[in-house]
């Protein structure tokens, strides 16, 4: 096992040797001889005030980060991870490990306050964290924020991808940063999606106010619950919308109502981390509602070859779906 700790420390484990490390630290009864097997690594990297970055320097910075906020008992961040991938390995192992390595802490606390902090999620992954002022966001599948680790006067994070804030009341203001714009609050909840790679973007309010002031563009707009903002050939518009189709994916589940075909798909391949192609435009004609929840990718294909004019076919080389349309259905 200590020849396997020693891999994943510097990110070498292959995906049958993660399993096997994931599998020793989730036992509660071992975080003794985990602490034992990590001692040496830590002390290495650990030995001056600097902590120079050497073989894996983000799991450097995740470790620093922890220690930094259980010192000062702010901005603790609990992370859960709702997909299991290589991606996420290091979130895992400081969230398990947090408590064993406060005596390794030899770094210039106030120095490393003002660094940024960048979480990112593979598709097929989830993550909830906390914010250093206590607001809390959850991470869906492609995403990535990036923020201090120690809010100073103004509480400003980037964004790509798509996310929900809960958002912790206060006088300084809360900034979402995207390409298209700023969502702009002082204590709410919502829902941004901003992927780069998509032409939509959406903003859902559930509660409180939210201002929208867009890139490149003059005048700010107002949400109140319930409303959706969406960007538009013409700019961007505001309309009353039902939450859940929007925020559901928080719950492990996707709801649709007559959502076209194109975006459908793009849900899909971010949600199961598979590829999905097809090249008749007679597919971007239709529509599908429902919801998604437990099913695998291979049960969604059943169900809408079942439910439309679609057949598909697997290439299990490459692990991509391709879809066609069925003139004879």
């Amino acid at each position: 096992m200590k020849s396997l700790f020693k891999k994943y420390y510097h990110s070498t484990l292959r995906p049958d040797e993660f399993s096997e490390v994931s599998e020793f630290i989730t036992d509660k009864q071992k975080e003794s001889v985990i602490s034992g097997l990590m001692k040496g690594f830590w002390d290495n990297d650990m030995s001056d005030a600097d902590v120079p970055s050497r073989d894996n320097p983000f799991l450097l910075k995740r470790i620093k980060e922890a220690i930094w906020i259980e010192r000062n008992k702010a901005a603790q961040k609990k992370i859960k991870i709702y997909g299991w991938t290589a991606g996420v390995a290091a979130v895992l192992v400081v969230a398990l490990l947090v408590s064993n390595i406060i005596s390794y802490q030899k770094f210039d606390a106030d120095k490393y306050a003002s660094q940024l902090q960048t979480i990112s999620t593979p598709y097929g992954a989830k993550t909830n964290i906390d914010l250093p002022d206590g607001s809390k966001v959850w991470l869906n599948s492609g995403s990535t924020i990036t923020y201090p680790v120690k809010f100073d006067k103004s509480r400003t994070i980037s964004l790509s991808g798509e996310a929900f804030f809960d958002v912790k009341k206060s006088n300084s203001l809360f900034v979402v940063s995207t390409t298209d714009g700023d969502v702009v609050v002082k204590g709410t909840s919502f829902n941004v999606k901003a992927y780069p790679d998509d032409e939509i973007y959406e903003t859902t309010l559930v509660e409180g106010v939210v201002d929208f002031e867009p890139k490149n563009a003059t005048g700010v707009l107002t949400l109140k619950p319930g409303d959706q903002l969406i960007k538009t050939s013409k700019g961007f518009s505001i309309t009353a919308v039902d939450t859940k189709y929007a925020t559901s994916w928080m719950e492990g589940k996707l709801i649709f109502n007559r959502e076209p075909f194109p975006t459908l798909i793009k849900k899909l391949e971010r949600w199961y981390n598979v590829k999905i192609t097809y090249s008749d435009s007679e597919l971007d004609k239709l529509w599908y509602s429902g919801t998604i929840e437990m099913e695998s990718i291979s049960e969604i294909m059943n169900m809408i070859s079942l439910s439309a004019p679609v057949g598909y076919s697997f290439d299990k080389k490459t692990r991509i779906f391709t879809l066609e349309y069925k003139k004879k259905w």
